[in-house]
């Protein structure tokens, strides 16, 4: 039915500009970016490419020699022997077109070429009722954290901080309605599953769904100040994959991507659905700012203590949290966006650009011990990370990242880290630890 409508709305659409005169438009660049609009403002086209390449370097702290690690598949020759991958990324690589239809409709289209792969990221259209509410129907981020919603070219290190990277979900095929005004800002919707991960086979029984909302207030915004006080709540049912029973899966990266390696994850079998909770907390003043969020989840899971017959669990629980904070040493800090209840744009210096200091604290614990008849080991982390980011025009960021890794002996990959063929909690009790250089080059067009 929801596909009947959705194609019956963009034929409505199409009829609708089929039947329209042509008008003249005019092309312009805004904040370096391209747009075509036409004379009357009913129509507005414009482009945000985005390239983001990323370089890293890891540095463990003890010898990782007699380390085992599960073959890449996609390499023809793989030991199995345990080592870092130093290198280079493309790690975005965006194509993205958005557009104004008549005033009130919008759309956008936006699609990643990294890795080599084409990956559909934001792809949606909706309806403005007024300047400060709308609502919009396709794939696109959830409104869950401050830090997940807030765009790349904005964060003050090269990665989101773990937390925020296994608990608060990206882009989901969804219908979200969002309104803000003075001091306040909501947004509230019912998703699915995500794009990529959307199946052909039959068979596969039934797409998770999820709601999700998140709410901000902002007593004090101006020029100098800027207060933040935010929380989301997302309540979700997994996917069933055929006749198997519904699992979940959390993971992170370790503040950086080009390793690829996830150290702390956890599978959680057996799943009848599991709740996100999340704080934030803001504050800016002048070059100044802070922020962070702490994020809880609580799993909802039985398992069979007799063929067919299930007993709940106890639920397991998860958590994380982060702090970070910049200082604008040449230059003005972010400015607060109301209608995104984000840190945004900045206005960067003609001459010189701007330069920031910043460094963060995050930690996870996908650890959980509630109930003996099933344990869950996923890992626990700590980062500390420092940055320089340099920002000669508005489009372009140049930073430098150093993070301290502090990983637990349960961080192993969900067990595909070894030693001996021994599991890594007991051959290396005080886990992997190591530090990240980085450097990151971004550009938006």
């Amino acid at each position: 039915m929801v596909k009947i409508l959705f194609s019956g709305v963009f034929l409505m659409l199409g009829m609708s500009a089929l039947a329209q005169e042509k008008v003249p438009a005019e092309a312009f660049f805004e904040g370096g970016k391209m747009h075509i609009r036409s004379k009357d403002s009913n129509f507005h086209l414009w482009f945000d490419n985005r390239v983001n390449i990323e370089s890293a370097v890891y540095a463990p702290t003890e010898s990782v020699d007699g380390l085992s690690s599960k073959t890449n598949k996609d390499l023809e020759e793989d030991d199995g022997e345990f080592r870092f991958s130093n290198g280079t990324v493309i790690r975005r690589a965006r194509f993205g077109v958005k557009a104004t239809l008549y005033k009130n409709w919008f759309a956008e289209l936006d699609v990643d070429f990294a890795n080599n792969e084409v990956e559909i990221k934001d792809m949606f259209m909706g309806y403005r009722f007024n300047d400060k509410w709308n609502v919009k129907f396709g794939n696109f981020k959830v409104p869950m954290s401050m830090e997940r919603v807030t765009s790349s070219k904005y964060l003050m290190s090269a990665e989101r901080p773990m937390p925020v990277e296994a608990f608060a979900d990206g882009r989901r095929m969804g219908l979200a309605g969002t309104g803000w005004g003075k001091g306040w800002w909501a947004s509230a919707g019912v998703f699915g599953r995500s794009v990529d991960i959307l199946q052909k086979e039959r068979n596969r029984g039934n797409d998770g769904w999820a709601l999700a909302a998140r709410a901000a207030v902002s007593p004090v915004n101006n020029d100098d100040m800027t207060i933040h006080i935010g929380g989301y709540a997302n309540y979700q049912t997994p996917s069933h994959e055929g006749a198997s029973d519904p699992m979940v899966l959390f993971r992170t990266l370790p503040e950086s991507r080009v390793d690829h390696r996830r150290f702390v994850q956890a599978e959680v079998e057996n799943v009848n659905n599991y709740l996100t909770l999340g704080w934030e907390l803001g504050f800016r003043y002048r070059k100044f700012l802070a922020y962070g969020e702490y994020i809880f989840n609580t799993i909802s899971r039985y398992y069979y203590e007799k063929k067919d017959v299930k007993t709940d669990l106890k639920n397991a629980q998860f958590n994380g949290w982060y702090a970070q904070a910049s200082y604008m040493i040449l230059g003005e800090n972010r400015k607060y966006s109301p209608g995104d209840a984000e840190f945004g744009p900045m206005k960067v210096r003609q001459k010189g650009g701007n330069l920031e200091i910043a460094a963060r604290v995050s930690t996870i614990n996908m650890n959980d011990w509630h109930d003996s008849r099933a344990y869950i080991t996923g890992g626990e982390a700590t980062a500390l990370s420092a940055s320089l980011n340099w920002y000669p025009i508005s489009n372009v960021v140049i930073g430098a990242n150093y993070t301290f890794m502090n990983n637990d002996k349960y961080a192993d990959s969900k067990g595909q880290i070894t030693a001996g063929g021994k599991p890594l909690k007991t051959a290396r009790p005080d886990g992997i630890d190591f530090c990240v250089f980085q450097l990151r080059t971004l550009i938006s067009f």
